[in-house]
């Protein structure tokens, strides 16, 4: 059978669990009226699909079905109905061969679960499934007393539906009502789209014009501009020239004037010295002059007095042999005298030296200790700030993490596909704006930029499998930037204390741009809370503001400020600190070879020191021993001299005075030819101060009109020099405040440039630029936006008018196919009709009428009747048993026409007299081989002809029971 069983569990009437199976084609319900026999009906109802209390007679509430108690027997809490088919013959389109239909609510709410076999689904899915089955909310698989009366007193129209459920073109009804909505829809959407697209066609042109306006402004501004630089640079060039042209003239000027004043002061000292030495020349002449005078006259007379006393005395000499040892040994003695004191000069010069060198090196010793000291300490400084950067380096690499999930991901990231960092790490910004940017990010700061979205669901399954806590990801293909409407740009660039909008504080590579414009593009930086304030009002708390020190004005007035312990992103902090750590070491390593290079070289030069004073030591030990040698060999002649004078004194010795006057009178030739000569000497000097006196006197002359001219020169070029250097500093002045351009950007820009020509094309360009009034400037960026919204909406325009043609044929699609399926099945049971009135009432005929013929897809259905031996009459002229029959007459010709798997009828012969009834019991029972029926009833002409019967009664409890019965049985319980 294809309903194999029914299970009720706290339904209505059925508390207790309860299992009615069907294993024959034709199945009786029975009972007294109040057992709860049409419970089951309700049952089979609500499983598939009703959802209407009245339908289901559950009173104000769907949750009245679950069983309510009874006077002997507590509520239930649930209530559960499942239908259980055999899908062997593929009725339903699923692949199982078992079809289980469950449906189940809880006391106190309103929510149902449904299950298709034991799985969790929609409502909707048990709706699709059953659709074209026969067993739909509608369909013809339940028929009740009330579904017969109600076929002869309906209207055409709503009498329409039994024969749409019976032609299958229900699920097409359903899809073209969903069809309409959706076409209700794109028109609104057209209508709306049609709209904006009129309002932009408008806004398009106005912007066209004022983007003509503002291109052809910038042109030639840019004209403008491109000339000026030109000029300025060409100008700025110039100057640069004859500045660095002055600059050097200047300076050899300034040399040459250096060189001239101090030859000047040289050769007036050396004019000053020279007339002193002249006078001093003078003084010393006419002196020796005198003394020369005296001298001779002494002289001449002792030249008298030695020649009286040759007279006098006869003087015996000594032998020759004599006369020549005592020679040799003066000369011996002379030479050994001048060896002895050359020496000795010699030995002292070599004392002196030693100690100086001794000295010298002891300085250089000295001089090298503080640079060692220097040098050490520098090495554990450098020691120190390594030590840092391991430290600074040991935080980068691995930095802390609010989130376990993230810190996972982090530091698995060469597993994973396309991760590319936190947002923090990838987003840069300078330290005066980084509590502000922290805050503005928020918890983006820790999101993970990934690739796409595809990478994003790969680490999050990785982090599910691992169960390594959760983390936010951040697709790059999903970030559009963001960016402030025109009127709140507007108010944000004239608003005090607004900085402008977050993203134009931060840095990134170009990959990462739409990311920071996503974040930040509609965030603004304000310098302080009041000033964050001001703005928010202007801007109708439209926007989040966010202030340096890190407080927030929210969208929509909330403000958020005060301590914040949580630290901001150290990364940033955390590298510059890096950066310049390296640099600090560096420069101690710089210093530390600077150091040993000069220890290096201090103790080279303490190594040749100290290696002389050991040649000095050496040296001065042998002059040491070559001094007591010679002191020995001087001593020894001079005893020997001694020795002969004494014994020629004893053998021949003049007077005294004879002696005396020998040695004053040489001593007076000696003098006199020793102040002869002075004189001499004397005499030419002042000769030559005299000629150098001449030679300075011109020469100091031609200095000072050197000099003279030297000054003037000078200030000439210093006042042309002050000139140029006021037109550079106005001209660079004027490129970096006009251009932000230095000289050495503007040189790139520069093109030749002829100045004439220049100033007449800028005097045009500016009255050009003047003419155009007031201009739009973001009118062009304006106009590609509302192009792009304006194309864009034609796209969506022409995609819905598409839409629209394609719903539109759908529908006359579905309007066709159920015109032909709705006139193929009228057709068919209205030829089924006629064999089907006859056997009911024993003759007559009946007929099918449409209303509308010409309108098949809404015609409503008339019957038009001519029982045996009367005239044609229409339904409404019938007896209430009559209008039974004919209904009833009209669903068998329906089932006759087209085979449904399961039909219920519940008391549907109710109205039939036991003729009547005996009737339908028996035609009823043609139809056991194609289908299979359940009928709830009372009347024994239909008891007889069921396969199988089932009784059902009510304990005092309120509870119904079902049992197998038999028929006499089963008269009796229905009586």
């Amino acid at each position: 059978m294809f309903l194999k069983r029914i299970e009720l569990s706290g339904f209505k009437s059925f508390a207790n669990k309860t299992v009615i199976s069907f294993d024959e084609p034709l199945t009786g319900i029975v009972g007294p009226n109040g057992c709860g026999k049409s419970n089951i009906t309700d049952a089979v109802r609500w499983v598939l699909g009703e959802q209407s209390a009245k339908s289901l007679r559950s009173g104000a509430s769907i949750s009245d079905i679950i069983f309510a108690g009874s006077q002997s027997r507590k509520p239930v809490n649930t209530a559960k109905a499942t239908l259980v088919f055999d899908n062997s013959q593929k009725i339903f389109d699923s692949p199982y061969e078992e079809i289980e239909i469950t449906r189940q609510i809880n006391r106190g709410s309103t929510e149902i679960s449904n299950f298709i076999n034991r799985t969790p689904c929609r409502l909707k899915d048990i709706q699709d499934l059953v659709m074209d089955t026969g067993l739909g909310r509608d369909s013809l698989s339940i028929i009740s007393q009330g579904n017969i009366s109600s076929f002869a007193d309906a209207k055409p129209e709503e009498r329409r539906l039994l024969f749409e459920e019976a032609a299958g073109v229900a699920k097409y009804k359903k899809r073209k009502k969903v069809s309409l909505s959706k076409l209700e829809t794109v028109k609104n959407n057209l209508e709306r789209v049609q709209d904006l697209i009129d309002a932009q066609k408008e806004q398009l042109n106005v912007l066209e014009e004022q983007a003509k306006k503002a291109e052809e402004y910038l042109a030639a501004k840019e004209e403008l501009s491109q000339i000026e630089i030109s000029v300025l640079a060409k100008r700025i060039q110039s100057a640069k020239e004859e500045e660095n042209a002055l600059r050097s003239n200047l300076e050899t000027m300034q040399i040459q004037q250096l060189e001239s004043t101090a030859q000047l002061e040289k050769a007036e000292a050396q004019s000053e010295t020279i007339s002193k030495r002249s006078l001093e020349l003078d003084g010393q002449i006419s002196h020796l002059q005198r003394d020369l005078a005296a001298c001779m006259e002494e002289s001449m007379k002792l030249q008298k007095q030695k020649a009286v006393l040759d007279e006098r005395r006869k003087i015996s000499l000594t032998s020759e042999d004599e006369k020549a040892r005592r020679q040799s040994l003066i000369e011996l003695f002379s030479e050994a005298q001048f060896e002895y004191e050359d020496r000795k000069e010699r030995l002292d010069k070599a004392v002196l030296d030693l100690k100086a060198k001794e000295s010298h090196l002891h300085a250089k010793q000295a001089e090298i200790t503080p640079y060692q000291a220097k040098k050490d300490r520098k090495i554990q400084e450098m020691h120190q700030l390594e030590n840092q950067l391991a430290g600074v380096e040991s935080r980068i690499a691995h930095p802390p993490f609010r989130n376990h999930g993230v810190e996972a991901v982090m530091n698995h990231r060469t597993r994973l596909n396309g991760i590319h960092g936190l947002v923090r790490d990838l987003l840069e910004c300078e330290d005066e704006y980084l509590m502000a940017i922290s805050t503005a990010l928020g918890g983006a700061a820790d999101q993970i930029v990934v690739s796409d979205e595809a990478d994003a669901r790969q680490a999050i399954g990785w982090l599910k499998r691992s169960q390594s806590g959760r983390a936010t990801f951040l697709p790059l293909t999903v970030c559009k930037p963001r960016s402030l409407a025109d009127w709140q740009a507007r108010i944000a660039n004239q608003a005090d204390g607004v900085l402008g909008c977050a993203d134009h504080f931060v840095s990134c590579p170009p990959q990462y741009d739409a990311l920071k414009g996503r974040l930040l593009g509609n965030i603004l930086l304000a310098k302080d809370l009041e000033s964050a304030n001001d703005a928010a009002r202007n801007l109708k708390q439209t926007l989040k503001i966010v202030t340096l020190g890190g407080d927030v004005v929210h969208a929509g007035g909330a403000m958020t400020g005060g301590s914040n312990k949580q630290p901001v992103n150290p990364i940033p902090a955390l590298k510059k600190e890096k950066v310049r750590l390296l640099e600090q070491i560096a420069m101690h390593q710089t210093s530390i070879a600077d150091l040993e290079v000069m220890i290096a070289d201090l103790n080279k030069e303490a190594d040749a020191i100290s290696a002389d004073f050991m040649q000095s030591r050496i040296e001065k030990e042998k002059l040491d021993n070559i001094v007591q040698v010679k002191k020995e060999k001087y001593e020894s002649l001079q005893a020997q001299i001694g020795q002969l004078d004494l014994q020629k004194t004893q053998a021949n010795a003049p007077s005294e005075s004879e002696n005396s006057l020998i040695a004053r009178l040489s001593a007076l030739h000696e003098k006199q030819d020793e102040w002869n000569a002075k004189m001499t000497r004397l005499q030419q000097e002042k000769e030559d101060c005299l000629n150098q006196s001449s030679t300075l006197t011109q020469a100091i002359r031609e200095l000072r009109k050197q000099l003279s001219h030297l000054s003037s020169s000078i200030q000439k070029q210093q006042l042309a020099l002050a000139r140029v250097e006021t037109r550079l500093e106005q001209d660079l002045g004027r490129l970096g405040s006009d251009y932000s351009l230095t000289f050495e950007a503007a040189k790139q820009r520069m093109r030749p440039v002829d100045l004439n020509e220049a100033e007449l094309q800028v005097k045009t360009l500016r009255k050009k630029i003047a003419g155009l009034g007031n201009v739009n400037l973001s009118a062009p960026e304006q106009l590609k936006e509302v192009r792009e919204k304006y194309d864009f909406l034609s796209s969506q325009k022409a995609e819905l008018e598409e839409a629209s043609r394609q719903i539109l044929e759908a529908v006359d699609e579905m309007d066709q196919t159920m015109i032909v399926q709705f006139e193929d099945m009228f057709n068919k049971i209205n030829d089924c009709l006629e064999e089907v009135f006859q056997a009911m009432f024993g003759g007559g005929r009946a007929r099918l009428v449409l209303c509308d013929p010409n309108d098949l897809l809404n015609t409503g259905v008339d019957v038009d009747v001519q029982p045996p031996g009367k005239a044609v009459k229409n339904l409404q002229t019938f007896s209430g048993g009559e209008k039974a029959l004919i209904a009833i007459s009209v669903l068998f010709a329906i089932l006759k026409a087209r085979t449904v798997p399961l039909c219920i009828f519940d008391e549907a012969e109710a109205a039939l007299d036991q003729a009547n009834v005996e009737r339908f019991a028996r035609y009823l029972s043609h139809f056991k081989d194609s289908s299979q029926f359940i009928t709830v009833t009372h009347r024994p002409g239909t008891m007889e002809q069921c396969d199988t019967l089932y009784g059902i009664t009510m304990q005092q409890d309120g509870v119904s029971q079902v049992l197998k019965v038999l028929l006499k049985d089963a008269r009796e319980m229905s009586q």
